[in-house]
């Protein structure tokens, strides 16, 4: 607890916030759970990392995934651990890229913003269904094997959730991250980020 001590008093407001972020990304998740590959966890922690910052994105990342993966009424991760571990680790990233990248979209709208959020979307899909797919063939016997069946067998999902995610960050992102950033009283400047 440490860290959140020497935050200048900030510490359990961020702490709270955290935590407030986490349970709306996982209600999210849930909410979408028995629609295939549509989410808003992915945007949920990048905002989350774009308002607390690259560190306590990543670390709220890897916790949701952690817990809606982990607790998934459709079915647990925990039963493939590589595919586990693969998960937490690439929305761990998308929330740090979050806080990397808050300071891109600083108006909210405009045409290259716009953009660049539907690119962001996009790559951080792609890293994650990547990861996915190498987790799924790892826990395979044949990992050769087992990373083509996976791939040819989660092609369409992956496709889609990867069209959905860049619709979503194209359309939020630029919009929500100013305002969010903005409402939890960051500023955005190097020190911040």
């Amino acid at each position: 607890m440490v860290e959140w001590e020497k935050s200048g008093g900030r510490g359990a407001r961020d702490l709270v916030l955290m935590a407030i972020l986490t349970a709306l990304a996982v209600a999210l998740g849930m909410l979408l759970a028995h629609v295939p590959n549509i989410e808003l966890i992915s945007f949920t922690v990048f905002v989350s990392g774009a308002v607390l910052g690259r560190w306590r994105g990543a670390c709220l990342g890897m916790i949701v995934m952690g817990i809606y993966s982990g607790a998934n009424p459709i079915g647990s991760g925990l039963g493939i651990p590589p595919m586990f571990v693969a998960q937490v680790l690439a929305m761990g990233f998308a929330g740090f890229v979050g806080g990397c990248l808050r300071g891109v979209w600083r108006t909210g709208g405009r045409l290259r913003e716009v953009i660049f959020a539907a690119v962001t979307g996009f790559v951080l899909t792609g890293i994650y269904q990547v990861g996915v797919i190498a987790g799924l063939a790892v826990a395979s016997l044949d990992v050769g094997t087992g990373f083509r069946a996976a791939l040819v067998a989660n092609a369409f999902f992956s496709t889609v959730h990867m069209v959905s995610n860049t619709i979503v960050f194209a359309v939020l992102v630029p919009v929500i991250v100013p305002r969010a950033v903005a409402t939890a009283g960051r500023r955005v400047d190097s020190r911040s980020i």
